[in-house]
């Protein structure tokens, strides 16, 4: 699975089990069926026209792999530390206060960020990326959440 898909997995099954105070894994095996939805969705439009290389490749992309778990296990087993490193780099704010999507972005972020799954600044992009593709409807979200993460890296590197 491409990192960016396992990212943008990982978010949605962190803001499912958040939103529908669901278990972690029932949220991941809501996110697995939605995979092997879209995965027959792509057979259906590709067709006959996969070679046995390329069934293959498809395969592992809708495949939930070892980063993706990664990800989600860690972050949902650091909620508390996390959530402290994400309190301590916001101004003017409170946890309470943020959206529940920018929440789980800055949590997998976090996570990243203390974790260095990454060099900090991919973890940023990739997380700036998140924040358009799902949290940026009025433009502010990115600025927000970019200077959360700018702080969150000087925090956790000192």
């Amino acid at each position: 699975m491409i990192r960016h898909i396992a990212r943008q997995l990982a978010v949605q099954t962190l803001y499912q089990s958040e939103v529908g105070g669901i278990p972690l894994s029932e949220a991941v095996e809501n996110i697995a069926a939605m995979a092997q939805d879209l995965k027959e969705e792509a057979y259906g439009v590709l067709g006959d026209d996969l070679s046995l290389k390329d069934h293959h490749q498809l395969q592992k992309h809708f495949e939930l792999d070892e980063f993706y778990h990664h990800l989600v296990e860690g972050v949902f087993n650091n909620l508390d530390s996390l959530d402290a490193v994400i309190e301590q780099n916001l101004e003017g704010w409170s946890l309470k206060r943020l959206n529940k999507v920018d929440k789980a972005i800055l949590r997998l972020a976090a996570f990243e960020l203390a974790n260095k799954t990454e060099m900090a600044p991919v973890v940023i992009n990739e997380a700036l990326e998140l924040t358009k593709e799902f949290s940026n409807a009025d433009g502010k979200a990115t600025a927000f959440n970019n200077k959360v993460l700018d702080k969150m890296k000087e925090s956790l590197e000192g």
